[in-house]
């Protein structure tokens, strides 16, 4: 029998199944008090199962060993909508249009741009203009692209029913 805290083992697995995922998240999937997850998340950090990072306004955390040029798109894969434009660029079998994006993500233009700029910075998205002015928006690497896609939303609602399973149970 593990000697360790359960919510600790918990938090652990999230992480691993979730990298990128932020603080707030991890408690609100834990289900324990905010003080509680930190103290579990900063245990974990010390013993050098998961790192930390400050990303904006979020500490975000992930497995041991993950490589730094991986953070950036495993933080931002936590966004709902990043998958979305990044689902939408997936679906459309050729480049697409911002306006395109839009009708198919169902988001305004702005997000879409924010997005798609964010999704190309992290190497996901490729833009090009064409020779009449417009800019397209394709995938970079289709398989990497959809192997993230699935992790991260089969990850995501797999954690989510392990959530419900375990307050069923009470």
């Amino acid at each position: 029998m593990s000697l360790q805290n359960p919510n600790r083992e918990r938090a652990k697995m999230i992480v691993s199944l979730s990298p990128g995922i932020h603080l707030r998240k991890l408690q609100k999937l834990l289900g324990t008090s905010f003080s509680t997850t930190r103290y579990h998340v900063e245990g974990l950090r010390r013993d050098g199962e998961i790192v930390c990072s400050k990303e904006g306004r979020y500490q975000r955390l992930y497995p041991a060993g993950t490589a730094e040029g991986s953070k950036a798109t495993y933080a931002l894969l936590q966004s709902e909508t990043a998958r979305k434009v990044l689902g939408a660029l997936v679906r459309g079998q050729r480049d697409l249009r911002n306006g395109d994006l839009c009708e198919m993500a169902g988001l305004p233009r702005s997000t879409v741009s924010e997005y798609t700029a964010s999704l190309s910075d992290v190497g996901l998205v490729r833009r090009h203009v064409t020779a009449d002015g417009h800019a397209l928006y394709g995938i970079q690497d289709r398989q990497r692209t959809l192997e993230l896609l699935a992790a991260f939303e089969k990850n995501l609602l797999d954690i989510a029913t392990d959530r419900f399973t375990d307050l069923w149970d009470l």
